[in-house]
């Protein structure tokens, strides 16, 4: 889920639930709507700066489409990036991606080779372009192991791409195209999901059942915590993760506990939960403890409000 800058909205986008749809939280009224914005096989939400967010439409390669979205009215289509193997072509409001990431991966087929590319956008000239991943090669099983998302390191030319199934995230240098290192992470061999805290500037990850925080100055794990635990002999993967707007607390679903709990940031422990039952997968957490989460396999929205663990003082 992302929230609006007020937390008064909340997107979100379950490909098996919602397909080309997308789901809002008015959490001022409690009440969810659903709108097609595509034909697309499935969305993903991209979270922008102050009031905007991207949605990448996916396809089965034929197109790769991103659509630019403001919180004031987030079904309507501002602006219009279309890939295609023969082009692109943007429609609406050119300044818009000035607020959105630069960079996206997807699966585009083209002529010469059907397979994941980045997409990165120069906003001031209005121009994209497609690059081919030449270290994306078969020393990955590629019917597993998918590319499934990219994050820019914070003042750096350098972006940080992932890689299904893999617990070795890549380093990729943007004037050198290509990549400079592989990080090291639980060796989970999850999905894992980056995103990067701002004060302090941290890289924090996922790593199928563990949440993890790296320094950006080496790339070193500083700090880990298995958040969904499992019997013995069997591995259970955590949910999505989000911070609060002040960063102060990590809330993380646990499909398999039924509840989200929060990591402190600063102790990096788990200091609160929330009973929420179900499963579930994707979460938001408000400023005033409310957590909203969406159920794995339904998409039914869950709601709760974190209470202080006993133990922690």
């Amino acid at each position: 889920m992302i929230l609006s800058p007020d937390e008064c909205l909340a997107v979100s986008s379950l490909g098996w639930a919602d397909k080309g749809g997308l789901w809002v939280l008015d959490t001022r009224r409690g009440e969810i709507s659903t709108h097609t914005l595509s034909d697309a096989r499935y969305l993903s939400l991209c979270a922008g700066s102050d009031d905007y967010f991207a949605v990448m439409h996916h396809y089965l390669g034929e197109q790769l489409v991103i659509t630019a979205h403001s919180f004031t009215d987030p079904v309507q289509v501002i602006g219009r990036l279309r890939f295609s193997p023969t082009g692109h072509q943007f429609e609406g409001e050119p300044r818009v991606w000035e607020y959105l990431p630069k960079a996206y991966i997807g699966f585009l087929k083209q002529p010469a080779l059907s397979d994941y590319r980045l997409f990165l956008i120069e906003p001031v000239l209005t121009q994209a372009e497609v690059v081919t991943l030449d270290w994306y090669d078969n020393s990955y099983d590629k019917d597993y192991q998918g590319l499934t998302g990219v994050v820019e390191v914070p003042g750096q030319d350098k972006l940080i791409i992932s890689v299904q199934r893999d617990s070795h995230p890549v380093l990729y240098d943007l004037s050198q195209r290509k990549v400079v290192k592989k990080l090291s992470l639980a060796r989970r061999a999850g999905n894992p999901t980056l995103r990067f805290r701002k004060h302090p500037c941290e890289l924090w990850a996922d790593d199928y059942d563990t949440l993890l925080r790296l320094d950006i100055s080496n790339w070193k794990v500083t700090d880990k915590i298995v958040i969904q635990g499992a019997r013995a002999g069997s591995q259970q993967f955590m949910g999505a993760y989000a911070f609060s707007l002040d960063e102060s607390l990590c809330a993380v679903a646990r499909p398999f506990s039924g509840d989200v709990v929060a990591v402190n940031t600063k102790r990096f422990r788990i200091t609160h939960t929330c009973n929420l039952g179900h499963q579930p997968l994707t979460v938001a957490l408000l400023s005033d403890g409310t957590v909203y989460a969406r159920d794995w396999k339904t998409g039914r929205l869950l709601k709760g409000q974190l209470t202080k663990k006993k133990w922690f003082r």
